[in-house]
């Protein structure tokens, strides 16, 4: 179910989706990916799960588009909409590296503080034991980069010491997002995003609360 919702929400606006998936996972799915989405897809193996960073870096080789859109695989409440948004800004003439959506939440899990010119200067993750502010602004788990770029970014992102997680000790993808802003280069932050389309799906009580909306977004391509 949420693979077919992937694919209903991607496949209309992205030439070839990548799937980054663990070794096992990759032989579990391929045979349904083959069925329902065969010669517009590919699978990039992520043989440890050591962050984020790491994913998105090795899903980003295989993508040979000038702009790559990644999505974290629980997101299946975004709306088509809202994807068709973030991809015209994106290639609109502010010629942005990234656009990444973001909205104002209660009890935020990632929190992007903001410098006195309005840029994104850090990020906080409750996962990793940050001090959380009551009110934040949090990512949607959507994010859009030129290519060229997203890999020039990974590549700094080595090198800095707030990529690997205090608490995790993972290869955190999100600081690339202030990494960007801070080396002067142009961050979208829209904010179009309705709060149901930042609710992960990652469990059939998940998939149940949001069914109405995932049907009323997705219309009839919606599945049971």
């Amino acid at each position: 179910m949420i693979l077919e919702w992937l694919l209903d929400l991607l496949l209309p606006c992205c030439r070839t989706i990548v799937f980054v998936l663990s070794p096992e996972g990759s032989r579990e799915v391929a045979p349904e990916l083959e069925r329902l989405a065969s010669g517009r897809y590919k699978i990039a193996v992520q043989e440890q799960p050591i962050g984020m960073g790491d994913a998105v870096e090795t899903g980003a080789k295989q993508v040979g588009t000038l702009h790559a859109i990644a999505v974290w695989g629980d997101q299946v409440a975004l709306r088509p909409n809202t994807i068709e948004a973030i991809l015209r800004l994106q290639q609109g003439p502010l010629e942005p590296v990234a656009t990444v959506p973001t909205l104002i939440v209660n009890s935020p899990y990632i929190h992007f503080p903001r410098d006195q010119a309005g840029r994104i200067a850090a990020v906080l993750q409750a996962r990793e034991g940050d001090v959380m502010p009551q009110q934040g602004e949090s990512d949607a788990g959507v994010f859009c980069f030129r290519r060229s770029d997203l890999t020039a970014l990974l590549e700094e992102l080595h090198a800095s010491p707030s990529a690997i997680g205090r608490k995790t000790g993972e290869f955190n993808f999100l600081p690339i997002i202030p990494l960007a802003a801070q080396t002067g280069r142009t961050v979208l932050t829209p904010r179009l995003l309705r709060p149901e389309e930042t609710i992960g799906v990652n469990n059939a009580a998940d998939a149940q609360k949001l069914e109405d909306f995932l049907r009323s977004a997705h219309g009839s391509a919606a599945h049971p």
